[in-house]
């Protein structure tokens, strides 16, 4: 009778981990930015309608999309940026807050952090969407997973400064608090498009919720 392989699945998985740890922490940033990018570059390049359509079909997410199997959309489409202003917005997000996350965290459990919440925040899109529209309409973006790495940071360092277009200072709760507020903006502009930015407050409530469940009341962080 042979073996189970689960022990050796979950040596396989443990080595996994500790490589991802053995990773910079800015270089996992940079390569988040890197795939946002090349996924970007990939839209921009859908000149035809089979591209069209598979970019469509394997990067956005929708109620449509879970119905005939394509699971996957849950994370890709968290890569997916067709607006270049969406995706400046985001990847400039990722990058002032992100690097600090992933420093103190490690790359194992920011990269949970992260991917863990684009997956949870595209769920809860598929899901409320039936709520605002009768339509399938397409959802993709970095947002939510920024969302929730912001709201770590500010929770960890509220009174960290940072330099809008590296000239003018403002404290870090200040800034997290717009950046996520602008979802809350455009759910209140538009309550048919708005489905998205509603569940991209989705994003910024798991960042907070995992910064208590790691630091709890009595965080160290919160002094500094």
């Amino acid at each position: 009778m042979s073996k189970s392989p689960a022990p050796l699945r979950s040596r396989e998985f443990t080595n996994i981990a500790r490589r991802l740890d053995s990773f910079n922490s800015d270089n996992v940033i940079y390569g988040l930015i890197g795939v946002n990018a090349l996924v970007m570059c990939m839209w921009q390049k859908a000149d035809t309608t089979a591209k069209r359509h598979f970019m469509a079909s394997n990067f956005t997410t929708s109620p449509a999309h879970i119905k005939t199997g394509h699971v996957h959309t849950l994370l890709t489409a968290a890569f997916s940026h067709v607006d270049a202003i969406h995706f400046f917005g985001n990847m400039t997000g990722l990058f002032f807050f992100g690097r600090e996350v992933c420093a103190i965290l490690g790359p194992k459990r920011f990269l949970g952090l992260y991917l863990g919440s684009a997956v949870a925040v595209s769920l809860a899109q598929v899901v409320s969407q039936p709520l605002y529209s009768s339509r399938n309409s397409l959802s993709l973006g970095a947002s939510g997973a920024v969302n929730a790495v912001t709201a770590f940071s500010i929770s960890m360092f509220p009174r960290n400064t940072f330099r809008v277009m590296f000239i003018l200072p403002i404290p870090a709760y200040a800034a997290g608090t717009l950046f996520i507020l602008r979802d809350l903006w455009g759910a209140l502009g538009n309550i048919v498009q708005g489905s998205g930015h509603v569940t991209d407050l989705v994003g910024a409530g798991i960042g907070m919720f995992y910064f208590r469940r790691i630091y709890g009341r009595r965080s160290r962080f919160r002094r500094l």
